[in-house]
């Protein structure tokens, strides 16, 4: 039987998880609510914020990087949103479930052109590298500093949404976005922003999970298929619900790897059938792009 450190150790562990994948499924949360776009290039992002910070720290150091990396990515989102994805508004959610596939692969291979198919590692800053004594165990600093930043992050993105004015903008949008075009406001521009800000989420996700995950080619892939359960699971368009259905996956994995490490890689989907089950829309759901 595990002992209780052990089974600490790894609630910890599924919490810090739930929270960097809460952190990839609340961008692609508010992507799906603002536009109806199912956004399968947001893997994409995740990988590419991982890859300019790996590139960046040689130059500039970890700190520099963990900022200007995700800003270059949230650019390359608008780009992205402005030449391909806003063609497609208004129509049926599949064509731009394709287009953003697609434009997943080619993202791919291009990273492999770019920086090679070999997996990089990036090393942790300094205040957080070895471990720290909490009396019953001894726990990685780097985890704790990952958690605390992404949770950092999805308070001052919840923040942005509900105190400012744009964010008040984008938070109409998700309910009606024609209406907001008629009153006036600026609707391609809040689409760009917030096509934007969720990359700049996936970039900064990838680039605190890159120390402990390598950097690789198909790591938002492994980012991006977690991320869009966790949006199920929630609730599409439900940023809270994301974050609940973060924890939920976070939790569910780390204790599946204690007690069935076999059939670990299935408890997630597991948790999504028994929610779907008894909530259609997920925990916070409402109605959705998918109905």
């Amino acid at each position: 039987m595990p002992t209780l450190a052990e089974v600490v150790s790894q609630l910890t562990n599924g919490v810090i998880l739930g929270l960097i994948l809460a952190l990839v499924a609340t961008g692609f949360t508010m992507v799906l609510s603002v536009m109806g776009v199912i956004n399968f290039a947001h893997g994409l992002l995740f990988a590419l914020g991982a890859y300019l910070a790996l590139s960046l720290l040689k130059v500039v150091g970890y700190w520099p990087a963990l900022i200007i990396a995700p800003l270059l990515v949230g650019l390359i989102g608008i780009l992205l949103e402005q030449a391909f994805i806003r063609r497609l508004y208004g129509k049926d959610p599949l064509f731009v479930l394709l287009l953003t596939f697609g434009i997943a692969m080619m993202g791919e291979d291009l990273i492999q052109m770019i920086w090679g198919k070999l997996a990089f590692s990036i090393a942790a800053p300094d205040l957080a590298k070895g471990s720290i004594d909490l009396g019953f165990m001894i726990y990685s600093k780097y985890r704790l500093f990952m958690g605390g930043f992404a949770l950092a992050a999805i308070f001052s993105v919840w923040l942005f949404l509900a105190k400012t004015p744009f964010g008040a903008m984008i938070r109409a949008g998700s309910h009606d976005s024609e209406m907001v075009g008629i009153l006036g406001k600026n609707l391609p521009f809040i689409r760009a922003l917030v096509f934007g800000l969720a990359a700049a989420m996936a970039a900064l996700a990838g680039i605190i999970a890159a120390p402990l995950w390598s950097v690789r080619p198909q790591m938002g892939l492994d980012a991006l298929l977690p991320a869009f359960l966790i949006v199920v699971i929630g609730g599409m368009g439900s940023f809270w619900g994301s974050v609940l259905g973060g924890l939920l996956v976070g939790i569910t994995n780390s204790l599946a790897v204690m007690f069935v490490p076999r059939f670990s890689d299935l408890m997630m989907y597991v948790l999504a059938a028994a929610v779907l089950l008894y909530r259609p829309r997920g925990l916070l759901g409402t109605r959705s792009v998918l109905e």
